[in-house]
């Protein structure tokens, strides 16, 4: 939580510059993860990446481990914060669960982000890999999944989605979808991203109610 100042009070300068560093070295790991994978994050690659000193970096973050957990949480703040500006202002609870899928689909469609969703790239990289960063990323992929699963149980009960939907099964299938379109996210050739896309979308046109039609 950003420290509250009180009236008069000068910030920090040094902070400051801190943070300034904190959020460039980031940005630059960000960068070498969705090409690399967070395993391609070292204090080294980094460090000349921002340039920046690599003792810079062991200040900031103390070991490899917090530099590579503190980027996936950057990355996937970063990328939900993309969702939210694609979300309409006002969506019904039907629109509102299509328009996360779209916007999925949109940022990791062909040559827009490399790395496609870092959250889902995480998970899988580190599926048999158990410590700190595999429960950070099924942490952020909960998040996802719950907010999917919000939306879904939003439109059944508006009497959008079929009431014998099994909402848990329809996220799990669209949850597959997009990690087989992550695969190949940044690919010159979309044709896989787009079967995604449509499969989702299919999944929930099968499961709408009559109403609304």
């Amino acid at each position: 939580m950003p420290e509250v100042l009180s009236p008069g009070a000068k910030p920090d300068g040094r902070r400051l510059r801190g943070d300034r560093t904190r959020q460039l070295v980031l940005a630059q790991a960000i960068r070498i993860a969705a090409s690399e994978g967070l395993e391609g994050i070292t204090f080294g690659r980094v460090a000349q990446a921002a340039g920046v000193p690599k003792s810079t970096l062991q200040v900031l973050f103390k070991d490899r481990e917090t530099l590579q957990a503190q980027t996936l949480t950057a990355g996937a703040e970063a990328f939900a914060a993309e969702i939210r500006k694609r979300l309409p202002v006002d969506p019904d609870a039907l629109e509102r669960l299509q328009t996360l899928c779209d916007a999925w689909f949109d940022l990791v469609g062909a040559g827009a982000r490399p790395g496609g969703c870092m959250v889902t790239a995480a998970a899988a990289e580190y599926r048999a890999r158990p410590g700190v960063l595999q429960a950070l990323a099924l942490e952020h992929r909960e998040r996802w999944r719950s907010a999917l699963l919000s939306a879904a149980t939003a439109a059944q009960r508006a009497g959008a989605l079929r009431a014998d939907v099994d909402l848990e099964q329809l996220v799990f299938e669209i949850l597959a979808f997009q990690g087989a379109a992550n695969i190949r996210a940044g690919a010159l050739d979309a044709t896989e991203s787009e079967r995604a896309r449509r499969a989702v979308k299919a999944l929930i046109e099968r499961s709408r109610s009559g109403r609304g039609r």
